[in-house]
Parts: structure tokens; sequence; C-alpha cells
């Protein structure tokens, strides 16, 4: 099992927050341009690429059917489409999706935040929780200082592995776009 997760940095249209993971934590890393960032993932050959990023856009108004879901379930989604920073973000993830998917790699749009609503834990300084969370799986989360992107993005490739195991959830809809969450018991 190979797995990527991404987490795109609005703000910064070129950085981006890598996660390798296989059955153990290999890498986390920030990289500063598509380019080498596609040349690593590649030469990875990941079963999945988890991105944390919207990876469509709505067929109608300025909200998809899966940030409608969300809302329903009281979990806080990103702002609506129309914000140029977001826009840019979506853009450059639909643009990886079409070049991953292009070289034969399955892709699903992750969202982090949503994940720590699920499992009771902070959305930001939350490496002690989700160290202690991964812990539970057995994968150990190495002792340094991570940026919120790089936690993002190990939560992202965390739910690719547990979309591979088949313990996850779809919200949205398949045609416009869905978003993958975990089904996970809180500990």
């Amino acid at each position: 099992m190979k797995i990527v997760g991404l987490e795109l940095m609005p703000g910064n249209e070129r950085s981006v927050a890598v996660c390798f993971l296989t059955e153990t934590l290999d890498d986390v890393i920030k990289l500063d341009g598509d380019e080498e960032l596609i040349k690593k993932v590649e030469a990875f050959r990941p079963d999945i690429v988890a991105i944390g990023s919207p990876l469509s856009l709505p067929e109608k108004g300025n909200i998809r059917k899966a940030e409608q879901e969300l809302s329903k379930r009281n979990l806080k989604f990103r702002y609506p489409i129309g914000l140029l920073a977001v826009e840019q973000v979506v853009m450059r993830g639909i643009g990886l999706k079409n070049h991953f998917q292009s070289k034969g790699f399955l892709v699903i749009e992750t969202f982090p935040n949503g994940f720590y609503e699920l499992i009771r834990i902070p959305k930001k300084d939350n490496y002690a929780d989700v160290k202690r969370f991964l812990k539970i799986y057995k994968i150990n989360l190495e002792r340094r200082n991570y940026t919120q992107e790089e936690l993002n993005s190990i939560i992202s490739a965390f739910t690719g592995r547990l979309f591979l195991d088949a313990k996850v959830e779809f919200l949205g809809d398949e045609n416009e776009g869905q978003i993958v969450l975990p089904r996970v018991i809180n500990y």
C-alpha cells in the first residue's frame, strides 16, 4: 500500500505539503512547485493520491452538494467558490487531479478539518492529538516541528488508507465531486 497525501496552500499557489505513507509514515515534506511534486509522486507510484482541496467546481451557484452535506452535519467547510484565493487553490487541485488521473493514479478529495471535527480534536496546533490518534493505527509520527499543512497532508494520506480499507463515506454527488471522510470511532 502506497499513499500520497497533499495539502495545497492558499495564498502561496506553488507550495504544497506532501505525505508519503506506506505501512509506516515514510516522509513528510514541503515542496515549492508542481513540477517537483509531480516528479516525486510519479516516482513513488502510489495506489492513491489524496488531496485536501476541492477537486471540482459547483454545477450551479457557489457551493457543491458535498459542502451542503457537510453543513447538514454541522461540519464547517471551506469558503464558497467566488473568493480568488479559494478559486486558485481549487483550479490547481483540479489540474493536479487531472494530471495524476491521466497517469493512472486514483485520486480522491479529502477534508482534513472535517476529519478533525469527526474525531473531536482541534484543527490547529494539534500535533500531539494527531500523534496519539495515529498511534492507534500503529503509525508513528516522528517527533519534530510540523506545520499545520504538513499535519493536514498526513491526515489526507491516512484518509487515503481508510479509503483503501473501505472505511470511508462519501459526501456529495459523484458527477459534481465528492468529499471522502473517514468512518472512525472516537478515542
